[in-house]
């Protein structure tokens, strides 16, 4: 089923890693973190019907 994200991810040339249903996704700034958290919500709950745990999901840097 995530493979559409995956396909998506990959279409807007987003560095990416995915294991089962968590995604990490790496881009430059924090501001560029929460568009593309805005942008991924509304693909995985529209496009996809399914629902973004919003207590496990944050934009945050790599090493946290």
């Amino acid at each position: 089923m995530l493979d559409d994200l995956d396909r998506e991810l990959t279409t807007r040339g987003l560095r990416f890693c995915r294991y089962a249903d968590d995604v990490n996704i790496y881009v430059r700034s924090r501001s560029a973190g929460d568009r593309v958290m805005a942008s991924v919500r509304r693909f995985v709950e529209g496009r996809l019907g399914l629902k973004v745990n919003e207590h496990k999901s944050m934009v945050d840097q790599p090493w946290n």
